[in-house]
């Protein structure tokens, strides 16, 4: 059986989780697991203590700016590819959000592009890790 592929989501809005577990269902077969978190602190709390291939993170949390939650989850988890899905964003905060470890963007409501950026995500991922193990 092939890797299932571990994504964290943090998301506070709950219809947005579940719009996110429909796609995965349809279009990922089986092949990636959701952990759902709904706020930041708790997505902290399972990077702390699981391994996760990417993190999906909601740039519009309630409780914390784009920018401290991007920069909170690269810091908890540094080598796991963080995937940003605001309502809105600007190439000033789609720069920074790179600078502080967002690999790609997408925007809520574009389910296409949303699945695109996580399949290729969780292929580097991938690839990066087969390369760490052929290094061992």
């Amino acid at each position: 059986m092939s890797h299932v592929a571990e994504v964290l989501l943090i998301e506070d809005e709950a219809l947005d989780r579940e719009l996110v577990q429909e796609l995965v269902a349809l279009k990922g077969r089986g092949r990636i697991r959701i952990t759902e978190a709904g706020d930041l602190s708790a997505g902290l709390s399972f990077l702390a203590t699981r391994a996760f291939d990417l993190v999906m993170l909601d740039t519009r949390l309630p409780d914390v700016s784009a920018l401290s939650a991007l920069r909170a989850v690269a810091e908890q988890a540094p080598n796991t590819p963080i995937l940003p899905h605001p309502t809105f964003i600007n190439p000033q905060v789609r720069h920074a959000a790179r600078q502080r470890g967002a690999f790609d963007v997408a925007v809520r409501g574009d389910l296409n592009a949303m699945w695109s950026a996580l399949q290729n995500l969780l292929s580097l991922a991938g690839e990066a890790a087969a390369a760490k193990r052929a290094a061992s």
